[in-house]
């Protein structure tokens, strides 16, 4: 998970254009709701990134249907600022799991509950298949009303590690554990919020899943920095200097920089453990 960049872009003149490219009724619809709607973009900017309660929109069933219609169905504004958020480089990995490609446009309200947001740039978060169909339209923790989801447009992530992986070094086998913890001096609401995040987007496992077929690549490098003389330190260089280098790019805890500091301190592994890396080619 990371923070991405808003897309620069006059929402109000996107609306206005997407508007102008309907027809019939449901243009019609679309002007009588827009002081509405742009007052609802005020209300989000103001709360960002704690837009979890925000009073919805007064709207009629038909202007309701004619926002989300003017997502669905695209035109040609609609395609632009669809292509403008999915097309920079700074969000081709997805801000939800920083796994895959941000191939899809999530919602962070619904725009089922929040159909005034449904073609607002700052609600449009890229990312992943797998990540949009977990989301959902989920958004508040029933028993604290903590928003469930980090907003990758607005919420810092935090530089503190609270993502760890606990390995299981065997005779041929490896085994690993992703989870959060709570760091000292996290407020426990911040820590409530990553753990959500995490859980509800099944991180622990798609990374689990991820790493093994990742490391199943990296025996024959291992391989050889341990070299006939059997060198450690050398392994575990290797693996710090790359972990160093994950840190660099996507932060502390990025799921891969999570797991090289992991192997890089495990003295067993280092010392020919990576030997079980070979079942995983």
């Amino acid at each position: 998970m990371r923070s991405i960049p808003l897309l620069d872009v006059d929402d109000t003149e996107v609306f206005d254009e997407i508007t102008a490219a309907k027809r019939g009724q449901r243009r019609a619809r679309l002007i009588a709701a827009r002081p509405a709607v742009l007052e609802a973009y005020e209300r989000y900017d103001d709360a960002a990134p704690e837009v979890g309660d925000l009073a919805r929109a007064a709207l009629t069933a038909l202007q309701r249907e004619a926002l989300n219609h003017a997502f669905n169905v695209e035109t040609a504004p609609m395609t632009e600022m669809r292509g403008s958020i999915l097309k920079r480089i700074s969000v081709a990995r997805c801000p939800f799991c920083g796994i895959s490609e941000s191939s899809t446009l999530d919602h962070y309200l619904p725009k089922e509950q929040y159909p005034e947001f449904s073609v607002f740039s700052p609600n449009l978060v890229p990312c992943c298949s797998p990540c949009n169909t977990r989301k959902r339209d989920k958004i508040l923790d029933d028993d604290t009303d903590v928003r469930l989801f980090v907003h990758p447009h607005f919420d810092q992530i935090p530089t503190t590690l609270f993502l760890t992986v606990d390995i299981d070094l065997q005779v041929g086998a490896i085994g690993l554990r992703f989870r959060v913890i709570r760091p000292a001096g996290m407020a426990v609401a911040t820590f409530q919020h990553l753990r959500s995040h995490f859980r509800l987007l099944d991180l622990a496992d798609r990374y689990r899943r991820m790493a093994l077929e990742h490391l199943g690549g990296q025996y024959r490098p291992l391989k050889r920095a341990y070299g006939p003389g059997e060198d450690t330190a050398r392994v575990s260089s290797e693996l710090t200097l790359a972990a160093e280098d994950f840190e660099e790019r996507y932060g502390e805890n990025y799921w891969l920089a999570v797991l090289y500091r992991a192997l890089a301190a495990h003295d067993d592994f280092c010392d020919g453990g990576f030997e079980a890396l070979k079942a995983l080619q």
